[in-house]
């Protein structure tokens, strides 16, 4: 019997073929138009049999009753280093040549199998549904991690690894007597982890995980998230673990501070933007929330920054990437209003930006510094005029012509000595995105204000 097509319905675990059970090896080989085929038996063609791979089928069928640990929550809610999940692949098997993955079930009442084949290697996890099935458990045990999105990997102060060595998977896609949800699976994962800091090993260990959905319809992608996210639980439950995860908490999050321990500087008017550019660029941060990011400045040495209020939502605590430095942030006091959020956390050292005493006049030099569009393009400087001073609502505003997207809000506006002027909060855009150079500007004096910072 002859088998050459993919096991289809499993949608995330990649490489899987069904083969029948109880073969002692599998052969492997290309026809002469390139197909590839799989079988028990070699093939008949004697010319073909130069390219036969005879893959010996290794390994038993996993035991899907697996023991849970509770994780370790962090003593301090709020306060963790941000770790980043820079690796995540599946590389099941010892020596990366095939084996058996479990089985696939078929018949009326899911009498008859076949094997389920790895035949692989390596495969590096490109999809976020496993990353974030493990980014789910950390946060919801107060920590947080940062999975790639999009090519932008949030740098953390601690990086993990984490390898899927060992995968067994039962699936029907039948109704099963009695089973009227038909279809369903489970699955075992064994996973490999390493935890670091600045290059040094901290933590390595296994861990595994399983999910028993044979009788209510699960599917193989759900039996698997559940598998990695028992998995991770039960690292998050290994106490020496846990012990790292606090020991590399370098930039923990400020838990006390309010708006009136805020002391603000004020520049001279004697100094150039341009003179003093790079001292600059250190003040403005990058702002990231589950929802996305936005920008930010840093207003007090001892760890206080400002940005927008929509930028934060209701979220407590928050992300702060400061130069290559990733860091929680507590919301100390937000301003939905005013549109006006201040930050707390704890580094050193800071570069806080100088206010400015006095107001822009309209047709003066900004400098606005931001996070436009992706994470990528952090520290983004464009300069424009003051177009003019405008009233909304009771608010005053400043509109600017300097170039402002997506991403920029609330990070820092610079008159031409450098000084804080203002934030930024908005924009206008058209269909396909672009700016339209009509951007608005809080004053510095009003966003001060908004959140009780005395100035």
């Amino acid at each position: 019997m002859n088998t050459s097509y993919a096991f289809v319905a499993l949608v995330i675990a990649f490489g899987l073929a069904a083969f029948p059970a109880g073969a002692g090896g599998i052969y492997k080989w290309k026809d002469a138009q390139g197909n590839l085929h799989f079988s028990d038996t070699p093939p008949p063609d004697v010319k073909t049999k130069a390219g036969v791979d005879k893959v010996e089928v290794k390994g038993g069928y996993g035991n899907f009753n697996v023991s849970s640990k509770s994780p370790i929550r962090n003593p301090r809610p709020g306060s963790a280093s941000l770790v980043s999940l820079s690796r995540f692949t599946l590389r099941p098997g010892s020596d990366g040549r095939a084996f058996t993955a479990g089985r696939a079930y078929s018949g009326r009442n899911c009498e008859n199998s076949t094997d389920l084949i790895w035949d692989e290697g390596t495969v590096d996890v490109k999809g976020k549904a496993l990353q974030n099935a493990v980014a789910e458990r950390f946060r919801d045990a107060g920590y947080g991690l940062s999975v790639s999105e999009g090519g932008d990997l949030l740098p953390g102060s601690l990086d993990l690894e984490a390898d899927l060595t060992d995968i067994k998977i039962d699936v029907c896609n039948t109704r099963m007597a009695g089973n009227s949800a038909g279809t369903g699976s489970r699955v075992y994962v064994k996973m490999r982890w390493k935890l670091a800091a600045k290059g040094s090993d901290l933590y390595k260990g296994s861990s595994e995980g399983a999910y028993d959905g044979w009788h209510n319809g699960s599917s193989v992608r759900d039996s698997l998230l559940r598998a990695v996210k028992q998995a991770s639980d039960n690292l998050l439950g290994d106490a020496e673990f846990a012990a790292q995860l606090g020991a590399g908490s370098s930039f923990a999050v400020a838990s006390a501070g309010t708006a009136s321990q805020v002391a603000i500087k004020y520049g001279d008017g004697g100094e150039k933007f341009r003179a003093h550019s790079d001292e600059r660029l250190q003040s403005a941060v990058t702002v990231r929330t589950d929802r996305g990011h936005g920008s930010g400045v840093v207003i007090d040495a001892a760890g206080y920054a400002l940005t927008n209020a929509h930028v934060v939502g209701d979220d407590v605590d928050v992300q702060v990437i400061l130069g290559d430095k990733a860091l929680m942030a507590r919301v100390v006091k937000r301003d939905r209003r005013n549109d006006v959020a201040l930050l707390h956390f704890s580094a050193d050292p800071l570069q806080a930006a100088p206010i400015a005493r006095g107001v822009p006049k309209t047709g003066d030099p900004l400098y606005v510094i931001g996070t436009p569009l992706s994470l990528k393009l952090s520290h983004s400087v464009t300069e424009g005029i003051l177009s003019a001073v405008r009233e909304e609502d009771g608010a005053r505003f400043y509109q600017t012509d300097a170039a402002i997207n997506p991403g920029n809000s609330g990070g820092p506006v610079f008159n031409e000595a450098g000084e804080l002027v203002a934030i930024t909060v908005a924009g206008l855009f058209n269909k396909e995105g672009s700016s339209l150079n009509v951007n608005y500007l809080i004053p510095i004096d009003r966003a001060l204000g908004a959140v009780g910072v005395a100035h």
